[in-house]
């Protein structure tokens, strides 16, 4: 029976892996030659990104901005809005759930399962500490809310199995202690989701869900430009979607990225700077993904003999300058002026 259990397990796995094995079966494992490296150094910071993952509060500051990050904050309109910024204020502006200490509580009365639900249980707690170790001793992996977030349901599965199990040891007052318990959890969490709504609404988007975004791609349809590169992450994707794919779009973080370039790279460069209708968009400082990407291209250029010329800078419903619209003129562009 248990080499049976074994051996749907090992074929469900390999299935579900299917294309990453095939890649590296074809690729000479390339996976592990290019992309495994081990480091310790970040475990603690990986912890609190996983406690506040598991909490609701780890998106704060990231999908939505802080008080702090915005000058000008709209003010609330309508019903809706008005309801949720006095929620917010009467609940103390909470920016954390209850799921962890439920996770916690979830553990401590684990031993009173039976049979399948303590198996489960035990299932969900060892399969998230074997995925959680790998990110926490890997390399630009687990430092992440959408990484730590691949360990969902797995906190959640232990917490209903637990829960379910210890309210049938109660008699007549399981169900109704259940519920009490439940209903917390579902109050919590809806006042840490109303807290995102409020400060979107007051303070606007993150760096990376910026409404700035539709006045770029707005300005770009008027833009005649055979290629559009962008230097940074976070803007390529979206204005593909609101284009539906009619701008000349490329990656124009390669190989700026990268520390030292060759001579086949510092070629490329220069190809891409060449030509005035090489239009180039990159974030401002205070929104930079790639940090310092913008200004190594700018120093590249220089090099190169050519200047910055800037087009347009594109700012945010709330006033902040967010992406910046250019393109390359050379010295004999500027002396044949």
């Amino acid at each position: 029976m248990e080499c049976r259990r074994l051996a749907i397990s090992v074929l469900a796995f390999s299935l579900g892996a299917l294309p990453l094995i095939v890649y590296n079966a074809t690729h000479r494992f390339a996976t592990f030659r290019n992309n495994a490296a081990y480091d310790t150094s970040d475990v603690p910071g990986k912890a609190r990104l996983l406690r506040a993952t598991a909490d609701g509060g780890g998106l704060l500051g990231w999908l939505v901005n802080e008080d702090w990050q915005t000058t000008a904050p709209h003010a609330t309109r309508g019903l809706v809005q008005n309801a949720s910024a006095r929620i917010s204020s009467i609940a103390g502006h909470p920016r954390h759930n209850l799921t962890v200490y439920a996770f916690a509580l979830a553990v401590l009365l684990a031993p009173l399962a039976r049979g399948n639900a303590l198996r489960g249980i035990l299932f969900a707690l060892i399969a998230m500490a074997v995925a959680w170790a790998q990110m926490a001793v890997t390399v630009n992996a687990g430092g992440s809310v959408h990484h730590a977030i691949l360990i969902w349901p797995l906190p959640q599965m232990a917490i209903a199995i637990s829960f379910a199990s210890a309210s049938r040891r109660l008699g007549s007052a399981g169900i109704p202690t259940l519920v009490t318990i439940l209903a917390a959890m579902l109050v919590s969490g809806a006042l840490v989701t109303n807290e995102y709504y409020a400060l979107m609404v007051r303070n606007g988007g993150g760096m990376y869900w910026t409404d700035a975004i539709f006045k770029l791609s707005d300005y770009m349809k008027g833009v005649r430009a055979s290629n559009v590169f962008c230097v940074d992450w976070g803007m390529m994707d979206s204005l593909r979607l609101l284009n539906r794919g009619t701008l000349p779009l490329r990656v124009g973080t390669d190989p700026i990225t990268k520390p030292e370039l060759n001579a086949e790279e510092r070629a490329m460069l220069q190809r891409m700077m060449s030509k005035p209708d090489h239009v180039f968009i990159n974030h401002t400082k205070d929104f930079e993904f790639f940090r310092g990407v913008n200004d190594k291209l700018v120093k590249y250029a220089a090099v190169a003999g050519y200047r910055r010329e800037v087009q347009a800078v594109i700012a945010d419903s709330y006033g902040r300058p967010v992406y910046e619209v250019y393109h390359f003129v050379g010295k004999a562009d500027e002396s044949g002026q």
